[in-house]
């Protein structure tokens, strides 16, 4: 798609793009898990699902339901590759170092791509509809950042999956495949992209 077409600035990649490299590259029955946030609308367009059951988001709130809900359903379905995509904010609330650690003692591998915009992009944005002219504005403090130097890719490894983090648009292909290669291998996988930032 035109919007995908844009790769995005070092430290800034343009979420479209890491989606539609995602879409190219899984199988067409691979099951997408989409806890995005702000950018779930992005990987619904740019990584697009015909097989019945294979997009599968959360109607409600719970922050962090991605992480559980990929390894039940790698467990129901252990030939399909399983990819979530997750924000940073809710990569957090998955607990990420118990979920990898199950997925390896059982051998559930799973993708997981983290489009990281270094925040909470929903508390921005909500603080912003109630104040719109507001101090958080006029000084850009809307306590919504998280911990800028953040590697995930690291906290992956620690609990034995494969860590890749991309900042740079030129690497995303690469990384995506070497990802994927990992599960092949039955090895969770981890992707943070750094994404336009918050």
């Amino acid at each position: 798609m035109e919007l995908a077409r844009d790769p995005g600035l070092i430290g800034q990649i343009n979420p479209h793009h890491v989606c539609a490299a995602v879409a190219r590259a899984i199988p067409t029955d691979a099951i997408v898990l989409n806890e995005a946030i702000r950018n779930a609308p992005v990987v619904a367009m740019q990584v697009p699902r015909t097989v019945p059951g294979s997009h599968v988001g959360l109607a409600g709130g719970g922050l962090g339901f991605s992480a559980g809900m990929a390894l039940g359903i790698k467990l129901a379905k252990p030939e399909r590759c399983v990819v979530a995509f997750s924000g940073d904010g809710s990569f957090y609330f998955g607990n990420p170092q118990s979920s990898l650690a199950v997925a390896k003692q059982y051998g559930l591998p799973v993708f997981t791509v983290i489009l990281d915009n270094g925040g909470w992009a929903a508390v921005k944005e909500a603080t912003l509809r109630v104040f719109p002219q507001g101090v958080a504005k006029q000084t850009q403090a809307y306590q919504a950042h998280l911990a800028p130097d953040m590697n995930f890719a690291m906290v992956a490894m620690a609990a034995g999956a494969h860590g890749e983090m991309v900042s740079d648009p030129l690497d995303v292909n690469a990384a995506i495949t070497r990802c994927l290669a990992a599960l092949a291998h039955g090895q969770s996988a981890v992707l943070q992209v750094r994404v336009t930032r918050l």
